[in-house]
């Protein structure tokens, strides 16, 4: 994560930014703080013209040794340079100096320039006595002897002593508040980055086939919603690989099937019809049995391409039949009298349980009549001599139940989840020998499942098995 270069475009960029800013806001706080303190200090000065400007009222008394010494001390007390003028421009009173040699005249000089205009003047020039910059502010005045000019100057580096200390207070200020921003930005970059890395490998992983990959720490943001979403498309293409390859399995198990099922009987059918051809065709003892045997698996055969091609039709179809109101008693009638030649033939009891005359339900009535007709043919086939064989009708709750039970072997609670399977067989040996396909579970399912039932068994070893039907009950 460290030296990935998402990682690091995305850190500087906050760094730029934090570092810019930080200089900005330090530079503009300074420039303030340097105005501030330049006004505080002309504040400052002009508060105190107004203390001094009293002791020059009489225009005569300030000129005493002792008031000039009061003078002195208190300028210099408030670490200022306090000087008279008179009206021309001429210094009478310096603070600074002892004795007054020069005979320069300062009416040029800005402050008092202005302070004759206006009574007071401001400027920040250089000062001779002082050889540094030094802020000035000056009044003129009326006195009894006429008017003066007092100034009032203070050194700027004197407030630069008092801006280097804001100086310090916004540089530590101003580091320590980088330093915080960093480590916020340091943490934020990480909370972006890291979880774009771990999307970046499973997407990387889920491309290169491992569709089991999965990002496992997702945030309470965007990010986590773009991570969800990432997994979904992972679970989505892992279940459609997942059910291509179950299909394909199943294409793989059901073309072998369909190879095996339909070889058994070419294989015989070619076997005898040799045999004819080579003379037992003019055996009257055995060429009748022969042709008795290939014609049952030519049945056999077209048995299992008319169930193929109707599972095939149903599979098709499947969710696409419109259901009515049909009446499940008629149906079971019609299938008992098509079925009791084989239940007299192996002199089956059959019982019947009823709730009620009319048992309606939403559904079809030629899925109704194969369903029936297979679970019967089933029953009776496994059912042995003089055993029974029962057809139920009950509503439970808003379904009507449709139950068939055997008397025969039963099927064992492991093949039980695989019965409605394409060519599972219980008794493969039996069923064959019966010319069973291996499909009528199969689309007994798809039908049932086609006027949307559903069906299950309820069976043990050795105590028959009970194929139990529920439909919608129509009202």
């Amino acid at each position: 994560m460290i030296r990935s270069n998402f990682f690091w475009k995305n850190f500087l960029s906050y760094v730029l930014i934090i570092a810019f800013t930080t200089f900005v806001v330090s530079y503009l706080l300074v420039i303030k703080a340097e105005q501030f303190i330049e006004d505080t200090a002309l504040e400052g000065l002009q508060e105190k013209l107004v203390l001094f400007e009293p002791y020059f009222a009489d225009g005569s008394t300030w000129r005493e040794p002792e008031s000039i010494k009061l003078l002195v001390n208190m300028a210099r007390d408030a670490k200022t340079r306090l000087s008279i003028l008179d009206d021309a421009g001429s210094i009478l009173l310096e603070s600074e100096v002892e004795e007054i040699t020069s005979s320069e005249r300062h009416d040029m000089r800005p402050e008092l320039k202005d302070a004759a205009r206006q009574d007071i003047g401001v400027a920040k020039r250089y000062s001779d006595i002082k050889a540094s910059q030094t802020l000035y502010t000056a009044k003129r005045i009326q006195t009894a002897k006429g008017p003066l000019f007092i100034r009032l100057g203070v050194p700027v580096r004197n407030l630069q002593e008092r801006l280097s200390d804001i100086f310090s207070a916004v540089a530590i200020g101003a580091a320590f508040g980088m330093l915080l921003s960093l480590l916020i930005a340091l943490i934020l970059v990480r909370r972006i980055t890291d979880p774009l890395s771990e999307m970046t490998k499973v997407a990387e992983a889920i491309s290169l086939g491992n569709y089991g990959a999965r990002i496992r720490k997702l945030p309470r943001n965007e990010l986590g919603t773009l991570g969800l979403a990432i997994n979904r498309l992972a679970e989505a293409v892992q279940a459609n690989i997942s059910r291509r390859e179950k299909m394909e399995q199943i294409r793989r198990e059901f073309s072998s099937n369909i190879s095996h099922e339909l070889k058994t009987p070419l294989t015989s059918i070619r076997g005898y019809v040799d045999t004819l051809l080579a003379g037992a065709l003019n055996d009257p003892q055995h060429n009748v049995r022969f042709l008795r045997i290939i014609e049952s698996n030519a049945e056999r055969m077209s048995n299992l391409v008319n169930d193929l091609l109707r599972l095939a039709t149903i599979e098709a179809n499947e969710g696409l039949v419109d259901l009515e109101v049909i009446d499940w008693r008629p149906i079971v009638e019609e299938a008992i009298a098509r079925h009791q030649p084989k239940m007299d033939s192996k002199k089956i009891e059959l019982k019947l349980n009823f709730d009620a005359e009319h048992m309606q339900v939403k559904g079809s009535q030629k899925a109704m009549s194969h369903i029936l007709d297979n679970l019967l043919a089933n029953a009776v086939l496994y059912t042995p001599p003089s055993g029974h064989v029962s057809i139920g009708l009950r509503t439970i709750d808003s379904c009507v139940e449709l139950t068939v039970k055997d008397d025969g072997i039963g099927i064992a609670k492991t093949d039980q989840p695989r019965i409605f399977e394409r060519f599972y067989r219980v008794d493969a040996a039996r069923t064959k020998n019966e010319g069973g396909t291996g499909l009528g579970l199969a689309i007994v399912k798809h039908l049932v499942i086609q006027i949307q039932g559903s069906i299950h068994v309820e069976s043990e070893l050795g105590q028959g098995a009970t194929f139990v039907v529920r439909l919608a009950r129509a009202h």
